[in-house]
């Protein structure tokens, strides 16, 4: 019986608005319908444009169209709604048409009921000042409004504390702001900042996500953001810059005279130790200058106003950081902050009859119960196999915009699935959900329907799948994890008339390959405790003198052969004789079939390595047995194993899921110790079956993994594998990812008995030396790839390789351009 915990988060639905970069009047228009929904501070507001603009980066770098920044933000967010400032922006960014919205329809009129979705701050305002603010304060608040000199800095005090509409319609909810939390009124100055900032102020903005736990993602220190208080590209690039960051203060261009003492001081004071940290790290205030200001205004600001002398404090930053594009690596990880406004954790225990979740929905306490917007607010279940043990599909592909994913036959409607787990939007409160989950070969095969390829498990998916039920998981497919033992169970499954050996030569064996190993000393007891072979007596037949296998149940005074099929009698006068009866186990189910159960202990050993042997043991893999996948009329192409795999990261935001097809051979053939001819285990048709699938999927990995050691590889199927590898080494630039990373697998992962670091460093020399110089990275597949093809296939890191991939580019640019030169000169005279 698996058990599997479920974790059900509250926050507010998201949205991210869309919009022109010049639209300020449809800008202010969007601070205000933030400043009016729960957690409207983080909903991010991404920029359409057609192409990049020149002011988009300062040394015109520009490696990503328009459509890959705009679709770079939005995986960074993954926004639960899209929000059109003016119809058409959304087109082509594939969301559902049901969670497209437009700008006019956000927030309920007077007269009107609920908006389309999200939940206003009107009732979280009554609830506030129910329970808090009716009743007389022992210290004065600090809750202010802020009021524009001009109507030039509208848009900068929306964008900062917060403002509501001014329509006559909606302008409730400023009043029931003044009336909930008489806000002291403050003209906004430079002086009048500085002193707010000195202070400590809440504002309409801020007090919109009370209740709301925000843990952010981000390591960097404080910033200082010098702007253009009055250029609206400054102002969204703030407004994001603050929906990913704790501490961000925005310090107009405009004032930069007189708020230069105050920042002068702020950086002189977060130069300090970092608390807790023996090695003499500081904090630094970051000065980071918005797109807007020319490289050289910023050299003659910066020295003027905001430098101060003191060794170490001054950290300048002249590019504006690319929330768009995902961290690389080799850096700590920075993401969106995830938003909790309460949390309950159910355990669950899961068996094959009984697949079924029940768990309540979490609702904010100050929301009405009823109203008609179908999505309120979000609930955000995640799931956790602390074991891998289940065959449940945990883990699935992140598809926020038109999901393909199982509905799980909520009740609640659509699910979205993203790094923060499975997203469902919740209408009304006290309700319960009772979702259906499903096994990964129902949940896999499903997805490819949606994306147009039929499936069905094949023949040997099904021994694989046997295989894994017999032994309870990839704990008990351990078991075999061993060379000798797999050798062994594949020699005893050829035996003539019945698969079987005596008792204690079975475990002599055994225990002779594993001696000494402490993850392997119960190998045998597992194999027969768990049901992978049967204990029974072999006795030798009185009219053909065969020795038969008969199973406990079978036995009786008269005993039938089951070569001559003659009738015989048990020998009861001496039992005990070993020239007449002996124990002995035999192979049952699917570990009886031949061929190394048709292929079975391949597969299953890899899957075992994905789920338990590879990365840190925080990774989530949802699997599949062999399936044969129907790309076209006329091409069916059989994988191995398929698998989504994904990094869990702790009271953080997941990896995205990776899309794994597998190839899992046997040793060179199926009975090669009985063949003088080395085979290849990998054939041409096999390396081409895998690269249809990865043009058929773009992005997924590709998994060659055989029992064979490094050694045992023919140079042909080195060869063969290499080009398929730098083939897939190749980057995609609309997916931010390569081609297809190609990873070999040998006896040496397969047969791992723990880790694969471990095995590594036991196996010293080359392997040693690339686990350590990848140490903290070795639960990503791709470096996964990187480091199997420069240990089997002696390609170049993936690194060097696409240096001297530069390199040459560069020369042959370098050449046109010498042999172009002689043309202008002679155009010239």
């Amino acid at each position: 019986m698996a058990h599997i915990s479920a974790v059900v988060t509250l926050r507010p639905i998201r949205f991210a608005f869309l919009v022109k970069p010049n639209d300020s009047k449809r800008l202010l228009e969007i601070f205000q319908i933030n400043t009016c929904l729960w957690g409207g501070k983080f909903n991010p507001i991404i920029p359409i444009f057609g192409h990049v603009p020149k002011w988009w980066d300062r040394d015109d770098y520009k490696p990503e169209s328009a459509l890959q920044i705009v679709n770079g933000y939005l995986d960074a967010f993954e926004p639960d709604f899209l929000v059109e400032a003016e119809a058409g922006l959304a087109k082509g960014l594939g969301y559902d048409p049901d969670r497209i919205l437009q700008l006019s329809a956000m927030l309920r009129r007077s007269s009107e009921p609920r908006g389309q979705a999200g939940l206003d701050v009107f009732d979280l305002y009554k609830d506030l000042y129910k329970k808090q603010f009716q009743f007389v304060r022992r210290h004065e608040h600090n809750i202010v409004e802020l009021i524009p000199r001009t109507n030039a800095l509208k848009s900068f005090c929306a964008c900062l504390a917060g403002s509501f509409p001014e329509d006559e319609d909606l302008k409730y909810f400023g009043q029931g702001f003044c009336d909930a939390f008489d806000p002291k009124q403050v003209e906004l100055s430079p002086e009048a900042l500085a002193e707010l900032y000195k202070e400590g102020f809440n504002s309409a903005l801020q007090i919109g996500h009370s209740n709301i736990e925000i843990n952010y993602q981000d390591h960097t220190d404080p910033t200082l953001f010098v702007m253009d208080a009055q250029d609206s590209r400054d102002l969204i690039d703030y407004w994001n810059l603050r929906a990913v960051r704790r501490n961000v203060r925005p310090i107009p261009i405009q004032w930069l005279d007189v708020l230069s003492p105050y920042c002068r001081e702020y950086i002189e004071h977060c130069y300090r130790p970092l608390r807790g940290n023996p090695h003499g790290v500081m904090t630094h205030a970051n000065v980071l200058f918005a797109r807007s200001l020319t490289s050289a205004a910023i050299e003659q600001l910066y020295a003027d106003y905001l430098r101060v002398d003191r060794d170490g404090a001054n950290i300048r930053q002249d590019w504006y950081p690319p929330i768009w594009r995902p961290s690389p690596h080799f850096t700590v990880r920075n993401t969106r902050p995830i938003l909790s406004a309460g949390e309950k954790t159910f355990d669950i225990q899961i068996d094959d009859d009984r697949t079924e979740v029940r768990f309540d929905n979490l609702y904010p306490d100050f929301a009405e119960r009823y109203a008609a917007s179908n999505a309120r607010w979000a609930n955000v279940v995640r799931f956790k196999d602390w074991l891998n043990s289940s065959r449940v599909a945990t883990v699935f592909p992140c598809d926020y915009r038109s999901p393909k994913i199982s509905r799980f036959h909520a009740l609640q409607g659509k699910i979205l699935s993203t790094t923060e787990g499975f997203v469902t939007f919740c209408k009304y409160k006290n309700i319960s959900d009772l979702w259906r989950l499903s096994d990964g070969t129902t949940a896999i095969s499903e997805w490819l329907k949606n994306n147009g390829v039929e499936s069905q498990i094949s023949d040997a998916g099904q021994a694989t799948q046997q295989i894994i039920n017999t032994l309870g998981g990839f704990r008990g497919i351990s078991s075999f994890a061993h060379a000798e033992v797999v050798k062994l169970l594949n020699k005893i499954s050829r035996r003539p008339i019945s698969p079987s050996i005596q008792y204690q030569e079975f475990q002599n064996k055994i225990k002779n390959v594993v001696k000494g190993d402490i993850w392997r000393n119960k190998n045998a007891e597992t194999l027969v405790e768990l049901g992978a072979v049967e204990l029974g007596l072999e006795l030798k037949c009185a009219k053909c003198s065969t020795w038969g296998w008969h199973a406990l149940r079978e036995l009786d005074h008269v005993v039938a052969c089951g070569l001559c099929l003659n009738k015989f009698s048990f020998p009861t006068i001496d039992p005990s004789s070993s020239q007449l009866s002996r124990w002995a186990y035999r192979l049952i189910g699917p570990f009886a079939l031949p061929d190394y159960a048709r292929g079975g202990y391949a597969a299953s050993l890899t899957l075992r390595f994905f789920a338990n042997t590879f990365g840190s043991h925080d990774t989530t893999i949802t699997w599949s047995t062999g399936q044969i996948l129907t790309l076209a009329p006329k091409q069916n192409i059989e994988a191995d194993l398929i698998l989504w795999h994904q990094r869990k990261v702790f009271n953080g935001l997941d990896h995205h899921a990776e899309l794994v097809f597998g190839e899992a051979k046997s040793f060179r053939g199926e009975n090669s110790e009985e063949k003088k001819v080395v085979v290849d285990a990998f054939e041409v048709e096999d390396v081409e079956r895998m690269k249809q699938l990865a043009i058929r999927f773009p992005g997924a990995i590709l998994v060659f993994a055989t029992m064979k050691q490094a050694g045992d590889l023919s140079p042909a199927e080195i060869q063969r594998i290499t080009k398929l590898a730098s083939w897939g080494r190749e980057y995609i630039h609309e997916r931010r990812q390569t081609r297809a990373p190609v990873i070999l697998l040998t006896g040496l992962e397969l047969f791992a008995p723990y880790s694969l670091s471990q095995a590594w460093d036991t196996a010293g020399g080359r392997h040693a030396e690339i686990g350590k110089g990848h140490y903290g990275y070795t639960d990503n597949l791709r470096i996964l790839a990187d480091m199997t093809q420069q240990l089997y296939l002696s390609m170049p890191s993936y690194s060097e390789w696409l240096r001297a991939k530069w390199e040459k580019r560069n020369q042959r640019r370098q050449v046109r351009q010498a042999a172009a030169a002689p043309v202008r000169d002679a155009e010239d005279h």
